[in-house]
This record gives structure tokens, sequence and C-alpha cells, in this order.
């Protein structure tokens, strides 16, 4: 069971990387994942704690969590006490600060990648220990937040990519079908596991281009075991960040199809939609796009058949 100590902890370090986080200019990417990571982490704490689970498996989960959420908390207040300091220490050494600067903000986009990569590892063994599976009522049954923590997302849109090369003219097409061909609403990526289908999506999602020609970007990871509840509400949170979370959760699936069909009508948006593997798949989710134009989708699959639907 998480601990009172640790649930405010966590809280605590949230606030931090709110309110401070117009300091971090240039880790911004870092500090936004990080964001995103100590969120799941309020919301793994706080179905635990509801639950009350004794379970060594989520204990050994909340021991992790502890100290990351320590060492996260050391990082970012070492960063900016050192930055106060900088700030009072006069002009003479303001070419050595600039220096300074740059180094530690360096360091500190490492650690903060550090930390991310922590919790990654921490949601990755709560996966193949089962402690989702526990983390359930009696009858087995999940609520919509929980099966979202059950399905976390194998891959995410700026992950850092290595070997991009000989890929920019394939990036280029892809751009110009999104933002150019008016009569392509859907476009697709295919072909066997491991060609690099993920990493061409990604520099697509990421591309000035497309930032520029749609109010809003969603890259959602559907792999082989999904809820369709669980993509829809994702679209739906990250066109809407503005709408209460909690009711988002707790929308019925009607009430929620309808609700996204509705905002995809009147927003210019681009959802890409990684690793489908099945026809039925896209079948099940794309009774939310409206026959409106405006919206784009991006996918990537295995299944050239998904292409074809």
């Amino acid at each position: 069971m998480a601990d009172t100590l640790l649930s405010f902890g966590v809280q605590k370090l949230w606030d931090l990387l709110v309110r401070e986080s117009d300091r971090f200019k240039g880790v911004d990417e870092q500090l936004n994942e990080l964001k995103g990571d100590i969120n799941l982490l309020r919301s793994f704490l706080k179905d635990a704690d509801a639950k009350k689970h004794a379970s060594a498996l989520v204990r050994n989960c909340v021991e992790e969590i502890k100290e990351i959420v320590f060492d996260a908390e050391d990082i970012i207040e070492t960063f900016l006490l050192k930055e106060e300091l900088r700030k009072t220490s006069g002009i003479k050494k303001h070419m050595r600060r600039l220096s300074c600067i740059v180094v530690d903000r360096r360091e500190v986009a490492t650690e903060l990648g550090g930390i991310s990569k922590r919790i990654s590892k921490v949601i990755r063994d709560m996966q193949s220990f089962g402690v989702q599976q526990l983390i359930v009522d009696g009858s087995g049954s999940t609520n919509p937040l929980q099966e979202r923590q059950r399905e976390m997302r194998h891959t995410f849109p700026n992950d850092n990519e290595s070997n991009f090369v000989g890929l920019e003219k394939n990036v280029k097409k892809l751009v110009g079908y999104l933002v150019e061909e008016e009569s392509v609403q859907v476009v697709s990526i295919c072909g066997m596991g491991g060609i690099g289908k993920t990493t061409l999506a990604r520099q697509v999602f990421n591309h000035e281009i497309v930032k520029n020609q749609f109010d809003g970007v969603v890259w959602v990871c559907v792999s082989q075991q999904f809820t369709r509840i669980y993509v829809w509400q994702t679209i739906f949170q990250k066109l809407s960040p503005k709408y209460d979370e909690h009711k988002v959760l707790n929308m019925t699936v009607e009430k929620l199809q309808d609700k996204l069909f509705r905002l995809l009508e009147t927003t210019k948006s681009l959802i890409v939609l990684d690793d489908i593997w099945k026809e039925e798949d896209w079948d099940r989710i794309k009774p939310v796009f409206p026959p409106t134009k405006g919206w784009k989708v991006l996918l990537t699959s295995r299944n050239e058949g998904v292409a074809l639907r």
C-alpha cells in the first residue's frame, strides 16, 4: 500500500515541476516528459492507496518510486539553488556563469532523462509482475484509469532517434500527404516489425510544418493489447487539456464517442496511431472520426490490410 508520506512527496514534486517549469528553459522536453511520468505515478499511488493493497509486488514498486521521487527532487532543487546563487554572484563573473549555465542545463537534462528511464523501468516491472492485475476490485473489473495504466504506451512521440539516416525523403513525402492533400485523411506506414515505422512516424509527428498546420497533434500507441476507450480517452484529453480529467475517465463509451466526434468535427487535428495490429482494431477505433474534413490520421502497422480498410 502506498504510504501517505510518499503520496505527499509525489504531489510535492509535481507542484515543484509545475511551479518552476519556466526556469528550466533549454530542458523543456525532458521536463515535460518527467511531468507526464510523475502524473502516471500519482495515478498509480492513488489507486494503490484506495484499494489498500499489501502485496509484496506493490510494496516493492512503491519503494522504488520513493527513491526515484527523492532523487528527482534533489536534482531539481539543486539546479534551482545553483541558479539562485548565480544571480547574486556579480556581473564580473557573467561570462563564466554563462558557460556554467550551459553545462548545468546539459547535466540536468541528462539527469532528468535518467529519472524518466527509471520510471519507465518501474512501469515495465509493474506490467511484467502483474501489478496492474492486482489493482482491481474483487470482481476483477477495472475502471478506465486502471485500464489506461495497464496499457501504458510502449512508444513515445519524443524519443530520441540516433539512427535516423536516409529517411528524409520519406518524411517529406508523408508531410506532403498530411498538409497538402485535402482528399487524403488517413495515411499509413506499413511493413514488418523492425523496419522503422515508428521512427518515421515520430519524425513526421515532430516536424515543424506539421506542428504549424494542425490545431492539435496526438500520439497514441495502440499495440496488440488495447481498449478502445483508452485510445479515445487519450485523444480527447490531448485535444482538450483543460477538460477535467476525472470526468473524462468516468464517461461512458457512448458519451465519450459523441464528445470526441463533435470535437474532431470542429478542430484541425492530427492523430498518430502507432502499431495497430489488426484490421478489426482500426475498425473499432475509427467511429469517432466524422465524415467532415479537417482531421488527419497517420497510422503504423505491420499488417498491410489495415491500410486498405
